[in-house]
């Protein structure tokens, strides 16, 4: 776990001082000595500050370092590292905290202190706007916990806090199903495969929801939201999108932030997937909620920005002239990608940017530093540099890039389906276009019924094409 202390707030570190410090915590001393370095480099510890060799000379003054005693170290440190991340969740989600407490006041016989806090919680999650799966929970225990405390009532009267209890476990099971069914269409949409899981109870579970939908509605807003998600990437009808975004807009303020950008991304995503479906007309609607997310802070999610979120907004941005704005989102999410690959989305997404605002100097400077291991960021290099050599008139450039395309192509099995689909198509549309290019100037009527026929190509075409609205400019002007 020490590789990861750099990954703590400020505020977190502090935190982890105190507990650390707490003889009822740990009584180690080495343990706090260890704690005081890493305090004294983060948030910059590298890999060399945190060697055995180091620790050993900094904890314990041992020029000869003792293997087992360090691994102990290490591993104590570790331990108590998970304890004070387990504490921070416990704290975060402080109904399931006071849930313990009241099971351990009623097993003690504390009566009125139970009394007391058990309406205390059911006060405070009733005025719950927000139900996800951690609030079903909660309040079905929450629930248990009133019954066994009254069991003994219960005997002679009916006991109505079973049916809410009910209530809520059908809820609870219906929140958690649609949630999964969403993930395992999204899972199946990214691998590009077509139908793969087993959707146990989805007709029914669709049918429920929608016969309950009024009630659903005013009482559990996260499913109401997430059958909506579902209809609208199961149908791809734009009519449960206007019902989703109107009902965000009526009920933004209710929602927390990490909820929000959840919703949001769902949102763009059903954009992006009708944009690379060939309907642009999406575009200016995906770039206003992206400004909105931006404006509100929503694109992260644990303080991360995927990838594929990153590159989604460079390409629409883009696309929408929207030039000097995605450049200051390129810096500003620079730091949230995930650390193992974000140089080499950040270049390659710079050199995107320079090549739309045609500055191809500094395209090559970030271009140079992608690293081509990776076949998504090597394939997508090589598409825009191919863009780049037309753009400046080197053809025999071109095709040297798309001989690199078919050798790669050909020996690479960790392609995807959609990537292998993309690199023939851009491999065709290419070609088509050099052709078309070399057909001399004066022959205009022989050059406009192939640009028709190459739109119309393009406009049927069963897969995506890399930067498709770039062909369709030169199209216009070839």
């Amino acid at each position: 776990m020490i590789e990861y202390f750099n990954m703590l707030s400020p505020r977190e570190v502090g935190r982890f001082g105190k507990f650390l410090n707490s003889p009822f915590f740990n009584s180690n001393k080495s343990i706090i000595i260890l704690f005081d370095y890493l305090k004294s480099i983060y948030p910059e510890i590298k890999k060399e500050n945190i060697s055995k060799s180091v620790i050993s000379s900094v904890v314990y003054g041992e020029k000869k370092m003792n293997d087992v005693k360090i691994r102990k170290l290490l591993s104590d440190f570790g331990i108590l590292m998970d304890t004070f991340l387990i504490q921070i969740a416990e704290d975060e989600r402080s109904p399931g905290r006071r849930v313990l407490l009241l099971n351990t006041l009623r097993e003690r016989g504390m009566v009125k202190r139970f009394e007391k806090e058990y309406r205390e919680l059911s006060k405070s999650q009733k005025s719950s706007f927000s139900k996800n799966e951690s609030f079903y929970n909660d309040q079905v225990n929450l629930l248990s916990e009133y019954y066994n405390f009254n069991l003994i009532n219960f005997k002679n009267t009916e006991a109505e806090c079973l049916q809410m209890k009910s209530d809520l476990l059908d809820m609870k099971f219906l929140f958690s199903k649609l949630h999964t069914f969403y993930e395992m269409f999204d899972n199946e949409g990214s691998r590009n495969r077509g139908q793969y899981f087993n959707r146990t109870f989805y007709d029914e579970l669709m049918e429920f929801t929608e016969n309950s939908l009024p009630h659903i509605k005013d009482k559990h807003p996260n499913v109401f939201i997430i059958y909506h998600v579902l209809r609208m990437n199961e149908t791809l009808n734009d009519d449960y999108l206007d019902t989703m975004l109107t009902y965000l807009k009526k009920k933004h303020k209710k929602f927390n932030k990490k909820s929000l950008s959840y919703y949001y991304n769902y949102i763009t995503s059903y954009y992006t997937t009708k944009i690379n479906a060939g309907h642009i007309r999406y575009r200016k609607d995906l770039i206003s909620v992206y400004m909105k997310m931006e404006k509100e802070e929503l694109f992260l999610i644990d303080k991360i920005i995927t990838d594929v979120e990153y590159n989604n907004v460079v390409n629409a941005a883009l696309a929408e002239g929207e030039f000097e704005w995605v450049n200051r989102f390129i810096e500003h999410y620079r730091k949230y990608l995930e650390k193992s690959f974000a140089d080499d989305i950040y270049n390659l997404a710079k050199a995107k940017y320079y090549f739309h605002i045609n500055d191809y100097e500094e395209i090559y400077k970030h271009l140079n530093q992608v690293d081509i291991k990776d076949p998504t960021y090597y394939i997508n290099s090589k598409f825009l540099l191919g863009r780049v050599y037309y753009e400046r008139g080197e053809t025999e450039r071109v095709h040297y890039i798309l001989d690199n395309l078919i050798q790669y192509k050909r020996n690479k099995k960790i392609l995807s389906t959609e990537q292998q689909k993309s690199i023939v198509l851009y491999i065709k549309f290419m070609t088509e276009l050099i052709k078309l290019s070399e057909i001399p100037g004066i022959e205009k009527d022989t050059k406009k019924p192939i640009k028709t026929q190459l739109r119309k190509e393009m406009s049927n075409s069963d897969g995506l094409i890399p930067g498709i609205n770039w062909f369709y400019s030169k199209l216009s002007t070839a």
